[in-house]
């Protein structure tokens, strides 16, 4: 009996500190999303073009943040594990070093992506009467993007230690000062001019520079564990530090830009297709964007739990917390899923007044929710091998699926077999379902070999 209320106890112990972190990550992104989905509902007044001309800069831009992406998922990696370790000096060597590098490539490849916006946007769009809005907005973005990508390896090392309320807290002061900012030169209220697109990128870009110094009060101020002391000096990085983050983070940026090449291919494709219909295709990824939103919360969970347990030598909670990461992330798919199939009508008649378009948008939002189920699960197992350090089986199962099955299937469905945009649909639900179901086999087959001297695993 005792040791059966001991178990008990233990297990709300996990679940209590899983929710604490997942719940404030959660929270995080969606924030993030709404904030995306304030921006198209403030940008719609000025028409779908411009609601076009906004979302297809998204991909081209996520094809370039690839690799601070990469830096920030390294740094969750190395610092989560430092932790377990209770190793202080080793998080923030590793820390100090990841966000050197960040600045320096930001400041690069900020001024290059700005000063060559207008090929880079013809080269990855052909909605040619967009165009001019797309290029102003993706300057203003890429010239200042070095606010995003310090917000990011700043946020990812705090998840790492499961500092989530404070990313949390990050977001909220970002959506406040994009809102008003938005609100401010969007049509123009209070004075200020009406910018349309470029005021909606100068207000992302504020938001961001809030988000950013949010994040650096509290590590000068309040942080014990990592600290930005020091960041500053000449460098005293080891060999074998620099060593461990060009290995992880090579295999980490090939996963992130094998990814967003094929995100990138199918938003070529899917700009061949008239606005109207690429219109209401952008708003349902809204509706995934929120699935992404719950999946990045779960994530960030599972790689700082099972990046401690690994850390501290406890394999056999690594196991726990994945099987924990799957239970919680199927229930909150599958609520997920009946939400956005019970209030489809609602959600696109915020967007469009036009019958056709609402329809259509509802019959979206079925295979949106298919793609929910997968899509969660997916990132579950995915993060459960980045906790144990494992980047090299992501990268060959984001390469299969989202690099070669996504484009090539919606290639032949929309331009061979004209299926227009049922065609990108079905090719997503190919490549994600291909994916999801690897990532299953893989990632049990990851945790089992780390774990192989724990008894009960089943």
């Amino acid at each position: 009996m005792k040791k059966r209320i001991e178990k008990t106890k233990m297990e709300q112990n996990r679940v209590k500190q899983f929710s604490g972190i997942a719940i404030p990550a959660i929270l995080e992104s969606i924030v993030g999303v709404l904030i995306t989905s304030i921006d198209t509902k403030m940008i719609s007044p000025l028409g779908k073009g411009a609601i076009s001309a906004v979302s297809i800069t998204t991909q081209p831009k996520l094809l370039f943040l690839a690799i601070f992406y990469a830096l920030g998922t390294a740094s969750s990696i190395f610092v989560s594990q430092a932790m377990g370790r209770n190793n202080r000096d080793e998080a923030n060597e590793y820390f100090h070093t990841i966000l050197r590098i960040c600045v320096f490539l930001s400041v690069i490849i900020g001024a290059g992506l700005a000063l060559f916006a207008s090929p880079v946007m013809r080269l990855f769009s052909s909605q040619f009467e967009t165009m001019a809005e797309s290029v102003s907005f993706f300057r203003i973005i890429m010239g200042f993007i070095l606010f995003q990508n310090v917000s990011i390896v700043l946020n990812a090392a705090l998840r790492g230690i499961g500092e989530t309320k404070v990313t949390f807290i990050s977001s909220i002061f970002m959506g406040v000062f994009d809102i008003l900012v938005n609100y401010l030169l969007i049509e123009g209220h209070w004075g200020f001019p009406a910018m349309g697109v470029s005021g909606d990128a100068i207000g992302t870009v504020s938001g961001m520079a809030a988000s950013c110094a949010v994040s650096i009060f509290f590590l000068i101020r309040h942080s014990d564990f990592l600290s930005l002391k020091g960041i500053v000096k000449k460098s005293t990085t080891r060999q074998n530090t620099l060593q461990n983050i060009c290995s992880k983070v090579g295999n980490l940026i090939f996963e992130n830009m094998f990814t967003r090449i094929g995100f990138l291919i199918s938003s070529i494709i899917i700009s061949g297709l008239n606005a109207d219909a690429t219109a209401v295709y952008f708003v349902t990824m809204i509706l995934l964007n929120y699935t992404f939103a719950f999946g990045d919360g779960l994530q960030s969970a599972v790689v700082s739990l099972i990046g401690r347990s690994l850390g501290a030598g406890d394999l056999n909670e690594i196991r726990v917390y994945l099987r924990m990461g799957r239970v919680i992330g199927s229930m909150v798919s599958v609520c997920l899923s009946a939400v956005y199939i019970l209030g489809a009508h609602c959600f696109f008649g915020l967007y469009f007044s036009d019958t056709d378009s609402i329809l259509r948008g509802t019959q979206y939002s079925y295979v949106a929710a298919i793609l929910t189920v997968m899509q969660i699960l997916r990132i579950v197992n995915i993060a459960a091998m980045r906790g144990v350090g494992e980047v090299k089986i992501p990268r060959t199962l984001a390469s299969i699926s989202v690099l070669i099955i996504n484009p090539t299937v919606s290639f032949l469905l929309t331009k061979i077999f004209t299926f227009g945009v049922w065609g990108i649909w079905i090719a997503s639900l190919l490549s994600q379902g291909i994916w999801c179901l690897m990532s299953f086999i893989k990632g049990d087959s990851c945790i089992r070999s780390i774990v192989s001297n724990a008894d009960g695993w089943a």
